[in-house]
């Protein structure tokens, strides 16, 4: 019995070494955004309600390791950096941008967005303080002359942002390509989070700001897609501590059967 408890008293130590200590306090690191974009919405804004020609369709996306290094002016240039030849459309679902680093590089023109962000899991939209930095641009075309660039977005909260005209959540995607702007409100968020992981999910909706400068007052609020946010979780166990674990549970098991023979 003496050596059963000895062992198990050993895994919680060695649980207890390993498992990350859990305070309010929580920081994002890694993750993805992921961008599922409705294209008949995007087809039927305002200025061209039939969708033929499409007011505004997907020509170009750059996920973050490909747009890492690309300048503003290729970017612009259509032909000077593109992944698919030509002027189509592209599919708009499954846009993935992943989390930046604390610290970036940014080349000519771009405005790539550090990750500096925390929260407690316990309030998370009363706490939620800095920005989470998205690598991609996505580049449009459509019915209006030259180009419609996003993106080098930015994942932020701002309470003024609740109940605006979009039926904001709060939650929201600051543009920053060519100039800081707010680009998406996204509304029906669900939220859970821990100390170790953050997960977003919802509807896209051009900001209001985009919405009045770029289409009209009648896009405002309209569904152009749905979101996914995850930052997952570093491992808290690695498989080698449930090993030792399951080692430790075996000794036991063979300290026990031998005292039993013994006896």
């Amino acid at each position: 019995m003496k050596s059963i408890t000895l062992a198990v008293t050993l895994l919680v130590a060695a649980l207890s070494v390993v498992a990350p200590s859990v305070s309010q306090a929580a920081t994002v690191t890694s993750g993805s955004f992921t961008m599922n974009l409705d294209r008949d919405a995007l087809a039927q804004l305002v200025f061209n309600p039939t969708g033929t020609p499409p007011t505004l369709y997907l020509e170009e996306f750059w996920g973050t390791s490909a747009s890492a290094s690309l300048t503003a002016t290729q970017i612009n240039t259509a032909g000077a950096a593109d992944l698919v030849p030509g002027t189509g459309e592209i599919p708009a679902t499954g846009l993935v941008y992943d989390v930046a680093s604390s610290t970036v590089t940014n080349p000519s023109g771009r405005a790539i967005q550090p990750t500096l962000f925390t929260y407690d899991p316990g309030d998370l939209t009363g706490t939620a303080t800095g920005q989470i930095g998205l690598g991609g641009v996505m580049r449009f075309l459509g019915n209006f002359p030259g180009i419609f660039v996003t993106g080098d977005y930015a994942l932020k909260f701002d309470t003024t942002r609740v109940g605006n005209a979009a039926g904001g959540s709060g939650w929201y995607l600051l543009n920053n390509y060519g100039f800081p702007i707010p680009g998406w409100d996204l509304t029906d968020v669900t939220a859970t989070s821990d100390p170790l992981s953050l997960y977003l999910s919802g509807t896209l909706k051009w900001s209001p700001e985009v919405a009045s400068a770029f289409f009209a007052s009648g896009d405002i609020g309209q569904p152009m897609g749905t979101f996914t946010f995850a930052s997952p979780a570093p491992v808290p166990l690695p498989a080698a501590v449930y090993l030792f674990g399951s080692g430790l549970l075996g000794l036991a098991g063979w300290v026990r059967r031998r005292r039993f023979a013994q006896r």
